[in-house]
Parts: C-alpha cells; structure tokens; sequence
C-alpha cells in the first residue's frame, strides 16, 4: 500500500511555512487581546488579593498564650532601641 507523504505547516528545522502563517492571520489580534485580557484579569485578582489583605489588622484572632508573651517582649525592647 502507497501511502502520500505527510505534510506539515513546519519546514525543515522547525521554521514556519508560509500556508501557517497564512492559516494563523486572521487570529493573531484576537488571540493577543485574549492573552492580554487573561493577564489583566489574573493581575487585578492578584492586585485585589494584596490590597484586601493588607488592610485588615488581624486584631478579632486571639494569639495563643506563649505568642503574647514574645510579642509584649519584640514591642518593649523595639520601643527602648527607638
């Protein structure tokens, strides 16, 4: 059985042909406004996920016992080197 040669929109050394980069033209502004929509979208998230976090104190969680020990002693010796 003959079977045809199998063809790639890739030439030798992995170079783009000619018939992909026609076939891929008319989709290269849609593709980088989606692209630049994803990266907006994941760094707003990430801007908001900062911006909500380092408002808020933490002062309703209660700290174990041992913790408010060794935080009275880093606000005393903080405020004698100040």
């Amino acid at each position: 059985m003959i079977f045809p040669k199998p063809t790639s929109y890739y030439e030798k050394g992995f170079k783009r042909s000619p018939a992909l980069e026609r076939a891929t033209a008319p989709f290269r502004v849609r593709n980088a406004i989606t692209g630049a929509g994803i990266v907006l979208f994941c760094a707003s998230v990430y801007a908001y996920s900062i911006m909500a976090v380092r408002q808020d104190d933490f002062s309703d969680i209660q700290l174990p016992s041992h913790m408010v020990g060794q935080k009275k002693e880093e606000e005393a010796s903080s405020t004698a080197s100040a």
